[in-house]
């Protein structure tokens, strides 16, 4: 539809111009051209007519279209009514049908019996059951647990609902409160939970901190050469040695204790001053001989 528009707005302008312009009969030395410029002028009216036929040959067409398109929505919408009406009378006769055959299967009730009060003098049965003996003394019920009860539910985990940040966050701040069996088990949950997260070099280092402070030695040494192993690349790689070596030391393994002196000074030369000093005078103290 819209080129035809565009070839009609294109022919009235033309129209127009022409209409507009001087005769070319009157233009001078244009004698002999009006009948050509006549000419032109019938053949563009007639393009302008059979334009308006196309256009109302179109806007019937789209008219008709549109009017089928509101049949189909209107059938459309009645179906999906009736569908949704047969579906919701479908279930409600199903329902009935099932209450019918379960009440049809199921038993009457027994007729309860009445069983006559025992007098005081006569002996008292023992009815065994899961809440123990029970007897009837006197018209009472004895030997039941009373509002007997459940067992405990487990206890929320601590950090249950925190995200990573805040979990490492909460681990960092009880260490900080020197309550170091609980920040062991802290920083070992958050390894165990995000074993892939940005945070787990440094809460690996610090997990091994928590057994170093414990004089958990053998522990620690093994955390300390998997914060290592970890990331050699990380910040925290030059203090998981020294700390590891401070490990070895505690349980008197001098000479792993110095050769992991040596590894922290050879691989890790622009270490932090702290760290340096530490390692120094480590290797005073374990007398390791001089090394590269």
């Amino acid at each position: 539809m819209k080129p035809v528009l565009r070839s009609f707005a294109f022919l009235t302008f033309s129209l127009l111009t022409l209409a507009s312009a001087p005769s070319f009969a009157q233009m001078p030395g244009g004698g002999g051209v009006g009948p050509n410029y006549e000419t032109r002028l019938s053949g563009l009216e007639d393009q302008i007519r059979m334009l308006n036929g196309q256009l109302e040959q179109i806007g019937y067409s789209v008219k008709r279209l549109d009017q089928a398109l509101q049949r189909m929505q209107a059938d459309y919408d009645a179906r999906l009514a009736k569908l949704e009406t047969d579906q919701a009378a479908t279930a409600q006769i199903a329902a009935q049908a099932a209450a019918q055959a379960q009440a049809a299967a199921t038993p009457p009730a027994p007729t309860p019996t009445v069983t006559p009060m025992p007098s005081a003098d006569a002996p008292v049965p023992d009815v065994k059951g899961s809440l123990g003996a029970v007897k009837m003394q006197n018209g009472k019920v004895t030997g039941a647990v009373n509002n007997p009860k459940a067992p405990p539910l487990p206890d929320t985990p601590a950090d249950y609902g925190l995200t990573t940040q805040e979990q490492y966050e909460r681990a960092f701040d009880i260490l900080r409160k020197a309550d170091y069996p609980s920040a062991e088990q802290a920083f070992k949950t958050f390894i165990d939970k995000n074993p892939k997260d940005k945070l787990i070099d440094n809460a690996k280092y610090w997990y091994g901190e928590s057994l170093y402070v414990q004089n958990k030695y053998s522990e620690a040494a093994i955390a300390f050469v998997d914060a290592y192993q970890q990331n050699p690349k990380s910040a925290k790689a030059p203090d998981s040695l020294l700390k590891l070596a401070l490990s070895l030391s505690s349980l008197n393994k001098t000479a792993d204790a110095c050769t992991t002196l040596s590894e922290l000074k050879t691989k890790y030369p622009n270490a932090s001053a702290s760290v340096k000093s530490r390692a120094g005078e480590e290797r005073t103290k374990l007398k390791c001989s001089a090394q590269p």
